[in-house]
């Protein structure tokens, strides 16, 4: 069975969050929550979906509080390049648009560096050897 993967994240402002991943080269489409919500259509099978964050968290309940991502990071995101020059490309877009820089990571195999987005999101670029990451 095939399964897409769309996460929600809360964002504070919906049209600061279209301009910054737009400014990265990402494409853009309305969420299900009309006015509320768009996608970032990174593939076929995947995306993220941001939502605003009062409207998210009308949706989780009062018995539940959003983490604040600048604060506590309950999770993040890793997405895979097919270069190792696409790293640090996005990653200098990123912070042309808006985010900041986080650590850096490079061995024989992989680049990886990290930026959080203007809400605080983390996310992990990668670029990992084919050669070493196919092999059995």
């Amino acid at each position: 069975m095939a399964y897409k993967f769309f996460p929600h994240i809360p964002v504070a402002d919906l049209e600061r969050s279209r301009s910054f991943y737009q400014a990265l080269g990402w494409r853009t489409a309305p969420g299900m929550a009309e006015g509320h919500s768009l996608i970032l259509d990174l593939g076929e099978d995947f995306g993220v979906t941001l939502v605003e964050r009062r409207f998210m968290q009308q949706a989780v309940g009062e018995d539940q509080e959003l983490a604040d991502p600048h604060r506590t990071v309950s999770g993040s995101f890793a997405l895979l390049v097919d270069i190792p020059e696409e790293v640090d490309a996005l990653v200098e877009r990123a912070v042309a648009a808006g985010a900041t820089a986080g650590h850096r990571e490079d061995d024989s195999y992989t680049s990886h560096r990290v930026f959080a987005d203007p809400d605080g999101h983390r996310w992990n670029i990668v670029w990992a050897d084919p050669i070493v990451t196919t092999r059995e």
